[in-house]
Parts: structure tokens; C-alpha cells; sequence
């Protein structure tokens, strides 16, 4: 789109792309499920997340989502107090609130079945069928671990920003970009030449 003003933060799901600038939400590409039609009802919206045929945003009044249903991917729970994080996954979805990390939908491989000992979760990513969680003891991953993408590294200094992918996981900490998991097309094989990384972002 041509008209974006000032945006802010970006996510690619599927076949579809949503930014969130001055004017709220956008979504353009592929809407056969409605994944790409904002709901006009958000109200000051501060996030939004694209999964793989479903979208999800953050506002004033909670989580909402849109787009294909088939797994209760849209269907957040009711339950859910300040919500303060959202993230779309393959037909599932996570959020952070009052209580800790929260997740609906597909439970492919257990990637919803939040583990009990996290302690403050501060961010949640949401991938095909394996969920990461940062908290004050660090990074956790949980779900499907054919390739490893689960097995988070030893050496992580104080994480900050995690992304979980199809097959593999990245995150970001004090000594930059880390990730792992399986390694077609080289995907895990950060570049050696990064300088003050700041964002890290996991696709298929």
C-alpha cells in the first residue's frame, strides 16, 4: 500500500502481510479465508500478528482475531486479563496476560500446551507446531522437535526477542542472532558480519 502512514510494526503470515501505522491495522494478499479483512471495530490497536490463514491484533479492548476458523484459531478466550503480547501461528495462536502465556486453537504436536513453570513471560512466538516463551529464566520452546527447533541452546545471554519458524527457531540475546533447528537452505547459518542487532524474524 501506498498510503501507510508511519508504520511501526510489520508481520508476514502465509500468502498475507499486515502492518500497523497511524491509521491502525492494514492487511493486504491473499483473503480466500478473510485472513486480510480488519475488522473495523479495533480500537487503538499496538500489535498485530499474521499466522497462516488468520490474523490477530491487539487493542484497547484485548485480543481479537479473524480469518480461517477451522481449528478455533479466532475463537480468543474470553478469559483472557490485559492481554499485553499476541502471536499467529500454524491454525493456533498465543498471548500474554495477568496470567501468564495463554494459547488456542490446533494443538499440533503440543505447541498449546504452555508449559507450568514460566515466570513472568515477557514475549511469546507462536511458529508451525513449536511455541517459544522468554521469561525471567530466560528462553523456553515447547511442541514439535524433529529438527531440534525446541532445544534451545545453552549459551543464550539474557534473550530478548524470540521468533519461532516452520522447522526452526531464532532468537536474539546480548551477543546477537542465534538460532536453530533444522538447517534447509541454510536458514539457521546467521551471517558472521551482523553489528548491534536489534529484530529477528523466523519464516518456512
Amino acid at each position: 500500500p501506498t498510503d501507510l502512514v508511519n508504520p511501526v510494526a510489520v508481520s508476514a503470515g502465509d500468502f498475507h502481510t499486515c502492518v500497523l501505522d497511524d491509521n491502525g491495522v492494514h492487511c493486504w494478499g491473499s483473503n480466500d479465508d478473510g485472513q486480510s479483512d480488519v475488522p473495523t471495530d479495533l480500537v487503538n490497536p499496538v500489535a498485530v500478528a499474521a499466522g497462516f490463514h488468520h490474523t490477530c491484533a491487539l487493542d484497547d479492548n484485548g485480543v481479537q482475531c479473524w480469518g480461517k476458523n477451522d481449528n478455533g484459531q479466532t475463537e480468543v478466550p474470553t478469559n483472557l486479563v490485559n492481554p499485553v503480547a499476541v502471536s499467529a501461528g500454524w491454525h493456533y495462536a498465543c498471548a500474554i496476560d495477568d496470567n501468564g502465556v495463554r494459547c488456542w486453537g490446533y494443538n499440533h504436536f503440543g505447541a498449546t500446551d504452555v508449559p507450568t513453570n514460566l515466570v513472568n513471560p515477557v514475549a511469546v512466538s507462536a511458529g508451525n507446531g513449536h511455541t517459544c516463551a522468554i521469561d525471567d529464566n530466560g528462553l523456553h520452546c515447547w511442541g514439535e522437535n524433529n529438527y531440534g527447533e525446541t532445544n534451545v541452546p545453552t549459551d543464550l545471554v539474557n534473550p530478548v526477542a524470540v521468533s519461532a519458524g516452520l522447522q526452526h527457531t531464532c532468537a536474539l540475546d546480548d551477543n546477537g542472532v542465534q538460532c536453530w533447528g533444522s538447517n534447509s537452505y541454510e536458514l539457521i547459518d546467521v551471517p558472521t558480519d551482523l553489528v548491534n542487532p536489534v529484530a529477528v524474524s523466523a519464516g518456512s
